[in-house]
């Protein structure tokens, strides 16, 4: 059953304001808008960034998004230079959600920044030769076990 299933489509993402979002997420963080769509009184975005789409969807209930202060993490996004896009992002006024710190799941660093619906993104740099597909990964924290 599982070899017929692909890959992921899309991640589905509400936003505070669609408009606002859009603009983020293509002028800073490089994605592409590729449709944009209006049905059943909300309107919505997919956003393409490595042949994975965001579906954003605008609107929702002021419970729904972190009242002043970084919320939980959303999404992650990988990164070639984590000091380099941290310096940038804050360079053009993004918030930074949490300072760079070495991962304790994987070899590399991580940091976030506060999209405008107050959610934090996670910026994960991979220090090599580990990746997502690395098999020979072991951790080197204390109290992290690899256990699959």
């Amino acid at each position: 059953m599982s070899s017929l299933i692909t890959a992921i489509s899309h991640v589905p993402y509400r936003v505070k304001d669609l408009d606002e979002s859009i603009e983020f997420y293509t002028k800073l963080l490089g994605f592409q808008l590729v449709r944009r769509w209006k049905m059943d009184g909300r309107e919505s975005a997919y956003l393409g960034l490595g042949g994975v789409l965001l579906e954003m969807s605008g609107g929702g209930n002021a419970a729904d998004f972190p009242d002043g202060r970084p919320g939980g993490r959303r999404l992650g996004l990988a990164v070639s230079d984590l000091d380099a896009v941290i310096a940038d992002l804050t360079g053009k006024g993004v918030k930074i959600g949490y300072e760079p710190y070495e991962a304790r799941t994987f070899w590399g660093r991580q940091g976030g920044i506060v999209e405008p619906s107050g959610f934090v993104i996670s910026l994960r740099q991979w220090r090599e030769p580990d990746n997502p597909s690395f098999e020979g990964w072991q951790p080197n924290s204390e109290g992290v076990e690899r256990t699959g």
